[in-house]
């Protein structure tokens, strides 16, 4: 049996491991319809505590009307990633892959890393007492399976692949369609790129539906609620 004839669980083991160059994610914001899989899926597999996201969605509405745009937001596992040189005790590395992980039994809670992060993409879970974000879900994808974010995502908008082969569908559709990263005048790098991103979107990442103590506003704007 070749190998694209067996059927998904098939393909399951460290011989199917779905990155071999570096990590990365598209997040397509065309496809998204904000419906929350990506970050309840995370929750889940992760057991996130309540109240801790490691992976948000924002609700924005636009400034040229009423609609809505969403936005999945995560760590970027950045190529220049300022959380691994604020820590002080090397509590944040970076794998063979690119992606960046907490080593646990090295934090100390100090919170620097929080403060470099220019994504608000780092938390500390109270329940663990160490700070966690996004990993690409290391112990899915070391095994050939998609993160859990981009496996439960119904439209497709949320795609993990390996951003050194050209020939990876999320290398083709990065290039096809123009897509890029947030805050690009950050310098990080990031490996997450965006289909749809919009500049106007950056100044309001910060609001949105879920609840989280670093936001910088309530949870879901409108005109006529921003001084609530």
């Amino acid at each position: 049996m070749s190998e694209n004839s067996k059927l998904p669980w098939e393909k399951v083991g460290p011989e199917f491991k779905k990155t071999k160059g570096r990590a990365g994610m598209l997040l397509d914001l065309d496809r998204c319809v904000g419906c929350h899989s990506c970050s309840v899926s995370c929750k889940t597999e992760h057991e996130v505590p309540l109240g801790n996201f490691r992976m948000r969605v924002r609700y924005m509405e636009r400034p040229d009307s009423n609609a809505l745009a969403f936005a999945p937001l995560m760590c970027m596992h950045c190529v220049d990633a300022p959380c691994i040189t604020a820590c002080p005790n090397n509590a944040l590395k970076k794998m063979e892959d690119g992606r960046v992980v907490v080593q646990e039994s090295k934090c100390d809670l100090d919170r620097d890393c929080i403060s470099a992060c220019p994504y608000g993409a780092i938390s500390i879970n109270e329940e663990k007492q160490v700070a966690e974000k996004c990993d690409f879900c290391t112990h899915r994808t070391e095994q050939g399976l998609e993160p859990a974010c981009s496996a439960s995502c119904p439209s497709q908008a949320i795609q993990f692949g390996d951003l050194d082969d050209p020939l990876d569908p999320i290398s083709i559709k990065i290039k096809e369609k123009g897509a890029k990263t947030w805050k690009e005048e950050a310098g990080t790098m990031p490996s997450v790129f965006y289909i749809g991103h919009e500049k106007w979107m950056e100044s309001k990442v910060n609001t949105g539906v879920q609840l989280d103590p670093k936001d910088e506003d309530i949870t879901y704007e409108q005109n006529n609620l921003k001084d609530l």
